[in-house]
């Protein structure tokens, strides 16, 4: 959030900040029938004030940004399910700009022209050129608050090679994957409101997933949640998060032929078939990383074992720092999708959701740099979350650079 005021305490909207306008006036777009050839409904449309910015300053910049002037607009996500049948009842469109319906500083200007401010009204989902707006953000764009979490710090010596990486293999939470996390929110809150039978999490009860969401350098986004991916959560993502990447099979689980310990042979049975055995999808991941880099598989059960060993004393002492069963949190989940798909990653976060809006069971340790001091608390619907202890395990196994591409460039299998 940028430290200069404008109109005190109101302060600018500039290129690049952390900030969502998610609509809160009802987004209706036509949804594929029956009964009807379509049938209008409700869906989210979240501007983010870092994708596809237009009409900001040019040679004037705060804090090296640039900044949102009078007829500024940027991109939006949320609505792409309603592409196929005409998009915004009103627009004709999905994912249409987000424009500036208030007038900014009337005055303080650069380049001629109004400042536009955080909380000035904002028009969701705007026709190509601008107008019509389908919907609007009452309060405005608003940052997030918060401070961005270091995840891995590079500065201890990888599990799997010894070296120390420093910032390539770091792992931070960034302004864009944090907002990716909160749009994601208000994509499954807006789900959770609609007449939709199955909410996320499932069941009667209202319960809670950590959101995990991975993004790379091209921007592609990646996302899970920890447990069993749900296919409600796969279908979400899938209609209202097009461009976005899911896992396609919800198992933490993956089939793996038995080997011999020394030989590395498959083992079969009596009927001369291979036996096999049931691994978590991100320790397959993991080892096969480790496999391809010619290093010993034990330097991988070893972190797997710390982390299974912390997650078993958790479970004895629910008082102790939080560590969930290794594999099945959203952040590994995400990341390995992220991995597989040869992405150089640039940034992960990890965000409580709760269809009741209550507090993670666990507390999770973390350091504040402000208080110079470990902490163990528990963290809020919303909030981005460190991760647990036995994440602190096994994630630094995932981001071993040795062997990697000196260049820092995605290299997809796919195209997108």
């Amino acid at each position: 959030m940028t430290k200069v005021s404008v109109n005190a305490p109101k302060t600018p909207v500039t290129e690049g900040s952390n900030g969502i306008a998610a609509a809160t006036l009802p987004n209706i777009c036509k949804m594929p029938g029956p009964p009807a050839p379509f049938v209008p409904t409700p869906l989210p449309n979240i501007g983010k004030s870092g994708t596809d910015p237009k009409g900001y300053s040019q040679t004037v910049m705060i804090e090296g940004k640039k900044v949102a002037l009078k007829g500024a607009s940027f991109g939006s996500m949320g609505d792409m399910a309603s592409k196929g049948t005409g998009g915004g009842m009103i627009s004709s469109n999905v994912e249409g700009p987000t424009t500036f319906a208030g007038p900014g500083s009337m005055n303080v200007k650069i380049e001629g022209k109004n400042v536009q401010l955080l909380g000035d009204p904002m028009l969701n989902n705007c026709g190509p050129s601008g107008s019509p707006a389908n919907s609007a953000t009452l309060m405005g764009e608003i940052q997030l608050p918060g401070a961005l979490l270091t995840i891995v710090t590079g500065k201890e010596k990888c599990p799997l090679c010894e070296q120390v990486h420093q910032s390539d293999g770091e792992l931070k939470e960034t302004s864009e994957t944090r907002a990716d996390a909160k749009a994601l929110e208000a994509v499954l809150v807006a789900h959770n409101q609609s007449e939709a039978v199955k909410k996320f999490p499932p069941g009667k009860n209202a319960s809670g997933r950590m959101l995990g969401v991975v993004r790379c350098k091209c921007p592609e986004t990646y996302t899970d949640h920890s447990s069993a991916t749900e296919s409600v959560f796969r279908q979400i993502v899938s209609e209202r998060l097009g461009s976005w990447h899911a896992p396609a099979d919800g198992s933490l689980n993956v089939s793996e032929p038995m080997r011999d310990g020394e030989t590395g042979r498959t083992l079969k049975g009596p009927d001369g078939k291979p036996l096999n055995v049931t691994t978590p999808r991100v320790l397959a991941f993991t080892r096969k990383l480790c496999k391809d880099l010619g290093k010993e598989q034990s330097l991988v059960d070893a972190a797997w074992n710390e982390a299974d060993l912390n997650h078993r004393t958790w479970c004895r002492d629910p008082n102790l720092r939080a560590a969930y069963k290794p594999g099945s949190c959203a952040g590994p989940k995400a990341l390995a999708l992220a991995l597989q798909d040869k992405s150089y990653v640039t940034g992960m976060t990890e965000l409580w959701f709760h269809r009741a809006e209550e507090s993670t069971e666990g507390m999770v340790e973390h350091f504040r740099v402000d208080l110079n001091s470990k902490m163990l608390t528990p963290f809020g619907h919303g909030e981005s979350v460190p991760p647990c202890a036995a994440c602190t395990a096994i994630l630094p196994l995932m981001l071993c650079t040795e062997g990697k591409n000196p260049e820092k460039k995605c290299q997809h299998k796919r195209k997108t």
